[in-house]
């Protein structure tokens, strides 16, 4: 299907392209989009849907892996090398590889050969934990390589951290990456990543307060842009990087090396980039507690859309919120998440029957509502 595209208001367009000012299409490099027909999540993309992406986002080159194939990853990642050496050097591959199956090294090895810049383990998805024998190995061939290796760390499973901070020690040329932000570590995690020089994470996870936490706490050298395309669009999450960026002020060199540039090293094979340490907590400043009770009732209605239920009545409660007697820029900024949650309220009015279809305009709220400090977007 389609990534969902970000342009059926005009408005919220103009909001989410404020997210690429002083980047230009070539500093975008996305570290996590996905392929594929036959995820049992009724999911679907095709290698043309993920560059259409790329370009509503005004965005220009992905890393591209092969989606949940229950029958296997042979086909598969054949699938992506194919579409990958046809993109003209827009998407770059990564093998799939399931721990459990018969010949994973084997297919690690063959998908190197073929052209390969690393792997893509997910432990729901294909049944694994964590420490497992073939891992191991599949990171040890990326150490040879100094290549990436990325992890899914999002829902699903529990926490893995104390396994890849164990293997990147071992295999200090590999480049292990949690995905979703790591959010079943990100907690615990931060000082083992500030000693080691070959753990980072992608961003492609919607939360803004796993967000802010990974921002303010993992130092920026650590971290990689990435959308989650199909599930989703690079439109909003270059939006909810750049706010993330700004509430921790990290400057240009900075936010140009989270958008693609440190990717460029690692599947290059080159020595990552030291930007420095991670900013701190401190930097997010005082609570602004009528933003977070807008952010915190409609996260709840995009948990509730999520699950294909309805979000009307959290919506609802999210735009009582901003109501406010305040005029200053708290004020414009409750005013401004209120006109995103009006566009979430009317989109579900629009279309009962898919509740996600809130989400763009609802999700906008939530950032806007979780990062005060950051001036609001100047619109023409």
């Amino acid at each position: 299907m389609p990534v969902r595209a970000i342009t059926r208001d005009p408005w919220l367009h103009a909001v989410l392209r404020s997210a690429r000012d002083g980047l230009a299409p070539e500093d975008w490099f996305d570290a996590h989009t996905h392929m594929g027909q036959h995820d049992p999540d009724g999911m679907t993309a095709t290698a043309q849907e993920i560059l259409a992406g790329l370009d509503a986002a005004g965005q220009r080159r992905a890393l591209l892996f092969a989606m949940h194939e229950p029958d296997g990853y042979t086909a598969a990642n054949d699938a992506v090398l194919a579409a990958c050496a046809a993109s003209g050097g827009r998407l770059l591959p990564l093998a799939r590889v399931a721990p459990n199956a018969e010949g994973a090294l084997a297919e690690a090895q063959r998908c190197l050969a073929a052209g390969a810049r690393g792997f893509k383990l997910h432990p729901r998805s294909d049944a694994f934990g964590l420490p497992h024998p073939v891992v191991e190995q599949l990171v040890a061939l990326a150490h040879d390589r100094r290549a990436p290796v990325l992890f899914h760390a999002g829902r699903g499973i529990p926490h893995l951290g104390e396994a890849i901070v164990a293997l990147a020690r071992r295999y200090p040329h590999a480049r292990l990456i949690l995905a979703h932000a790591g959010v079943t570590d990100l907690g615990w995690i931060a000082p083992q990543v500030a000693e080691l020089g070959n753990v980072f994470f992608d961003t492609a996870w919607w939360s803004i307060a796993d967000q802010l936490q990974l921002f303010a706490t993992i130092p920026p050298g650590h971290i990689l842009y990435a959308s989650d395309m199909p599930y989703g669009a690079g439109a909003m999450t270059a939006f909810l990087f750049s706010r993330c960026a700004a509430a921790v002020g990290l400057d240009a060199e900075a936010r140009r090396a989270i958008a693609g540039g440190q990717l460029e090293r690692i599947v290059t094979g080159e020595e990552p980039l030291d930007l420095g340490p991670a900013p701190g907590a401190a930097v997010l400043g005082s609570r602004v507690i009528e933003a977070e009770r807008v952010e915190v009732m409609a996260s709840a209605a995009l948990n509730l859309a999520f699950r294909g239920a309805n979000p009307t009545e959290l919506l609802q409660l999210a735009r009582s919120a901003c109501r406010t007697w305040r005029t200053d820029a708290v004020g414009r900024l409750l005013a401004t998440a209120d006109r995103a949650l009006r566009l979430a309220l009317a989109a579900y009015a629009d279309d009962p029957d898919d509740p996600r279809a809130i989400v763009p305009p609802a999700l906008v709220a939530v950032i806007l509502a979780g990062t005060p400090s950051v001036p609001l977007p100047e619109l023409e």
